[in-house]
């Protein structure tokens, strides 16, 4: 027979060890199973705002090495412009330990350096020239690939099972831009719908069918990077937003206009 014991904490009861134990491991063991098999990445929050002098990262959780690490309050590091590419990195310490803990120590590194370590994850990457401000708002999907003066998100790891991917926000405005063209088929409908009908990001597997179903790229298993998915992305927007449809949607082809807030 299997017993699950919550412990209940109230006023007057005396804190036995017993209890603690079944809290450590209900937190403990809780994230261990629900995101077993996850990819290295942001599980969820973490957005990047800027300031004139800082970027901030805001509270999420982050998923490393198959634990789950969570970010209570939000985080900053001072910019300055160099007019080379920057890359801001999470890094996550070793495990240091205490006699009454096992912890680890979470930071934030600005470098040129663009290859990972051990223990690190990118967060953003930029280019800033002189005189100019790091700007966290982007002009259309595109945009997000801007080269100069423009926080870039596309190369930052999303954890979801298998393989990480495209943020959460990066998808969402890609189905909002499609929704906005006069020429979806009804493959590009129904994906976009179901990236803007749920909160979490959507899968690299899901995506690259997707483009391949859309006759615009195939990728290998070895050459699946987040730049080229978003790549991808950007062509289809471009051709519907002219009119095109890939030749094999072409006979079931319908006209679709979705108001989206």
């Amino acid at each position: 027979m299997l017993t699950q014991a919550i412990p209940l904490f109230q006023d007057g009861h005396i804190l036995r060890r017993e209890m603690l134990i079944a809290l450590s491991d209900y937190a403990y063991l809780t994230s261990q199973l629900v995101y077993k098999g996850y990819s290295d990445g942001i599980l969820a929050g973490c957005e990047l705002t800027t300031t004139k002098d800082n970027i901030i990262l805001n509270s999420g959780i982050i998923f490393y090495n198959g634990q789950a690490y969570l970010i209570k309050e939000a985080m900053t590091i001072a910019y300055y412009p160099t007019n080379t590419t920057t890359i801001l990195k999470l890094y996550i310490s070793d495990e240091l330990r205490e006699p009454n803990f096992v912890y680890r120590e979470i930071d934030l590194i600005l470098t040129e350096e663009a290859d990972l370590h051990q223990n690190e994850l990118e967060l953003c990457r930029f280019k800033l020239q002189q005189g100019a401000k790091l700007r966290d708002q982007y002009q259309n999907f595109e945009d997000r690939n801007t080269v100069f003066d423009t926080l870039n998100r596309i190369y930052a790891p999303f954890s979801t099972k298998g393989e990480s991917t495209l943020s959460w926000e990066i998808t969402r405005a890609f189905a909002k831009e499609m929704f906005a063209t006069n020429s979806l088929t009804d493959l590009d409908a129904f994906f976009c719908m179901q990236i803007l009908n749920q909160p979490y990001p959507v899968s690299k597997e899901a995506l690259a069918v997707y483009l391949k179903q859309s006759n615009v790229l195939e990728l290998s298993e070895s050459d699946r990077s987040n730049l080229g998915i978003y790549t991808g992305l950007v062509k289809v927007l471009k051709d519907r937003q002219k009119g095109k449809t890939s030749s094999s949607n072409k006979e079931s082809t319908k006209r679709w206009k979705v108001s989206v807030d």
